[in-house]
């Protein structure tokens, strides 16, 4: 019997809850319960044109973009307006979702000669599961991903709650770890991207950098660093790189080891330009705090453009 749409949002409301239970009460990475499968997502129906009201249901502008980028605030890196400007959103059925016009993904398809759909947001992965399929379905209905999409690159994970249960177990030595919930939930997606797309290429990407030989520099001034120690931090970091490589492995997907590249470039850095990543006050500080920089964003847009076909 076909399901309403109510009917299909309340399961998939259902399904949601039971992974975010599983995923916060875990406490080992290598023994965890089988992920739900998770529900294909409901057509939005047709909302009729409002006068006054923007459509709701824009038609795609431009067809399949050749590249489609996913992340969380450290790919949008929107901080509150600034000299560059924010792109919106997408689509309003993703709202709040605008990205800074020199974030890592428009530059290297800058580079790479590439069309983008750079469906970046900070916060995303805050909710698991359900944004990220929440994103790659609207990325699907707005025609960004489709027959023509070359290459999705996602530096996802550090929000996710599913990922750091992974982390938790890289630091523990559990060694490669298969069919974990973080990386059901990324094979979900990309199995949903070649469905639509099935020539892409899908890439994982580590994050940078932040921490540089368990020192913190939060505080910054010309041309001096102030580090505290960070008992810890290297090997958490090691151990995030690790987790997204086991998963981009499991999954089929090529692995892009940001982290590896941005070495001696996190907030400790002596040279200004050369901080990457900066913390709470930096005279080289980017949109956000506590994020990339737009030196940093230069250089993650060059280590990933190489990539893109």
């Amino acid at each position: 019997m076909k399901k309403s749409f109510s009917t299909k949002v309340r399961s998939a409301a259902i399904a949601a809850v039971t992974v975010l239970g599983l995923g916060l009460g875990a406490g080992a990475a290598a023994a965890q319960p089988a992920l739900p499968p998770l529900p294909a997502a409901p057509a939005l129906p047709g909302i009729p044109a409002i006068p006054g009201i923007p459509n709701l249901n824009p038609a795609p502008a431009g067809g399949a973009k050749q590249v489609v980028a996913f992340g969380d605030s450290f790919t949008a890196n929107a901080g509150k307006s600034g000299p560059r400007g924010l792109e919106p959103g997408q689509t309003p059925i993703v709202a709040n979702c605008a990205t800074d016009m020199e974030n890592w993904p428009k530059i290297a398809a800058h580079q790479a000669g590439k069309s983008l759909g750079d469906w970046s947001c900070n916060g995303m992965g805050g909710a698991p599961v359900v944004q990220l399929v929440g994103y790659v379905e609207a990325a699907i209905m707005h025609g960004d991903i489709a027959p023509g999409t070359q290459d999705v690159v996602f530096m996802y994970g550090g929000m996710d709650a599913l990922q750091w249960v992974d982390v938790a177990g890289k630091m523990q030595n559990m060694g490669h770890l298969n069919d974990t919930q973080f990386q059901q939930e990324l094979q979900h997606v990309a199995n949903r991207i070649r469905e639509v797309a099935p020539g892409v290429q899908i890439h994982l990407a580590s994050y940078p950098e932040y921490a540089t030989n368990d020192q913190l520099c939060l505080v910054n001034l010309p041309g001096q660093t102030i580090p505290i120690p960070a008992p810890g931090a290297t090997q958490i970091q090691e151990a995030l790189r690790d987790s997204i490589a086991n998963a981009a492995h499991n999954i089929g997907a090529n692995f892009i080891d940001v982290y590896q590249q941005s070495i001696g470039h996190g907030t400790c850095n002596p040279v200004d330009r050369d901080r990457w990543v900066a913390g709470f006050q930096d005279p080289n500080m980017g949109p956000m705090t506590n994020h990339p920089t737009i030196d940093g964003q230069y250089a993650m847009a060059g280590m990933i453009a190489p990539h893109i076909r």
